[in-house]
């Protein structure tokens, strides 16, 4: 790391320095307000300034080194002589992180360091991993998944306008049937964007933004109906509800269920239970989704992401990978939570959708 120190009083910026060194940083000192701006286009890791100094002052530096790219977030801790609440509150208002006052002992200065630092690497930590979802989500492969389903509606229109006169009603039929199914692929693509986005919009809202309630069994029992008919799969869900109120609407608590069924159904071989269990618990509306496929590591779990598929290649999925990202929103916009777990047995995978009831 490297550390300026802008300090008129020699001595004490000497003693400043060697601490510093011997501790095992890289040090640049600057004897002025004016020499300290200079050096802060050095790029340091982190700033310790004195206040009182002739010509400019540490509140001027500060003000000169935070209007520029290269000291606009560093670290910034002030040296001085006296605690005043009012240079305190002066100070903070310029964008300085601590103060420290004098006369100072060494681990006083590493500590500051250490708690600055760790500051900055979580929040440098949560930049990123926003860095890396936007990346995702620019970079998610849209083109593929939206065009190949119009590019068979395409190929289906042309071969009936270009046949019109000789195809016969068994292959008009299967014609017909192969531009439906583009057509379905289609609008449940779209409808996932829109809601996705729309969840997004609401999440960074107000609360009373959603402000409908709904019969949780009811929109359970709509979602579980839409995710095993479109995988036609129906009598592979077995759900038991209990009555209960959540503040949702319908439409978007029946979309984070048939995600999750759809997902388990997905997920879970042919024949085999996905089983649906909903009721009140607590003061919660409890929601378990429990499958018999392979589920998911820990690793994957941790790592669950917007437009972030795993075992694609595997399992030959199709989509976006904004299932759980959908069911995520839903539940944050409703004060709830989604939990992924390992099924009994290490085997499956059970998600836990837990959502506050509805004050009466």
């Amino acid at each position: 790391m490297k550390i300026l120190i802008i300090e008129d009083e020699e001595s004490l910026r000497q003693t400043l320095q060697d601490m510093l060194e011997f501790n095992g940083f890289e040090v640049i000192a600057a004897a002025d307000g004016l020499e300290g701006v200079k050096l802060a286009a050095k790029n340091p890791d982190f700033i310790f300034c004195d206040i009182a100094m002739p010509g400019l002052d540490g509140f001027g530096t500060i003000e000169a080194i935070r209007q520029t790219e290269a000291g606009r977030l560093v670290p910034f801790v002030f040296l001085t002589a006296k605690a005043d609440r009012v240079d305190q509150r002066r100070g903070m208002a310029l964008g300085a992180d601590d103060y420290i006052t004098k006369p100072f002992s060494e681990k006083e200065i590493l500590d500051a360091i250490a708690v600055r630092i760790q500051r900055r690497r979580t929040v440098q930590e949560r930049i990123d991993a926003l860095v890396e979802q936007h990346r995702r989500e620019v970079g998610a492969d849209w083109s593929h998944e939206l065009l190949t389903p119009l590019n068979g509606m395409l190929g289906g229109l042309q071969l009936l306008e270009m046949e019109a006169g000789t195809i016969g009603p068994d292959e008009m039929k299967e014609v017909v049937g192969l531009i439906r199914g583009g057509a379905e692929r289609q609008e449940k693509l779209s409808r996932k964007l829109i809601r996705y986005f729309e969840l997004e919009r609401l999440k960074q809202a107000p609360p009373p933004a959603v402000a409908r309630s709904c019969p949780a069994e009811t929109a359970v029992r709509d979602g579980v109906s839409r995710a095993g008919a479109e995988a036609k799969r129906e009598s592979d869900v077995e759900v038991r509800g209990g009555a209960g109120v959540v503040a949702l609407p319908a439409g978007f608590l029946a979309d984070a269920v048939a995600e999750l069924v759809g997902n388990a159904l997905f997920f879970s071989p042919p024949g085999r239970k996905v089983a649906v269990t909903a009721g009140p618990c607590d003061s919660n509306y409890r929601i378990e989704v429990l499958d018999q496929g392979p589920g998911m590591s820990v690793e994957e779990r941790a790592n669950e992401t917007p437009f972030t598929q795993f075992g694609r290649a595997r399992q030959g999925q199709q989509g976006l990978g904004l299932g759980l990202a959908i069911v995520r929103s839903v539940a944050k916009i409703a004060g709830g939570r989604l939990v992924l777990e390992e099924g009994p047995g290490e085997s499956g995978l059970l998600a836990v959708l837990e959502l506050p009831l509805a004050k009466a």
